[in-house]
């Protein structure tokens, strides 16, 4: 589903950092960006993730993104330990830019504290509302230079956050 320019598909969980989890079998989580951090940060040109056997913390960093020389640090949604790593998106980076959710994911985690890490994440109609008030919040942000944007009829402009002031 769609809430405003962003995408937010049911039967997934988010973390205010702008990551994904969706939990598979036997608590394999698949983890990713989401939709609205890939078009603020615009074209990834690369990308760094953790080796497999790399223990990640929720809310702590899971990897980094590069767009125009610019290194962004991206949070993790759940604790454990990485068990894959979407080699095709580290060929091939611009995948998160094309399927976030689908052939943009990042990593596969075991997770053995899921059903507290899924407490702290948002889904269903909280991660909707919360996807609202992002928006709102970047409609507070925008300046005259992003030219014709979603609220006075335009697109949304990829890489948007580079045009936005660093506050």
């Amino acid at each position: 589903q769609m809430v405003e320019w962003f995408l937010v598909p049911d039967r997934t969980y988010f973390h205010l950092g702008h990551a994904w989890a969706s939990v598979g079998d036997g608590g394999l989580v698949t983890v990713g960006m989401d939709d609205s951090a890939q078009k603020l940060v615009g074209a990834v040109s690369a990308i760094r993730l953790p080796e497999v056997g790399s223990h990640i913390g929720q809310g702590e960093k899971g990897w980094s993104l590069v767009s125009e020389s610019k290194s962004v640090d991206m949070l993790s949604p759940v604790d454990g330990v990485v068990v894959a790593v979407n080699d095709k998106v580290l060929a091939s980076p611009d995948r998160i830019n094309r399927d976030p959710y689908g052939d943009g994911w990042l990593l596969k985690v075991r997770a053995p504290r899921l059903t507290a890490n899924v407490r702290q994440l948002l889904s269903g109609s909280l991660a909707k509302r919360w996807m609202e008030e992002v928006c709102d919040n970047l409609r507070g942000v925008m300046e005259p230079t992003l030219g014709r944007v979603y609220q006075d009829g335009g697109l949304p402009v990829d890489g948007m956050a580079r045009n936005l002031d660093p506050e």
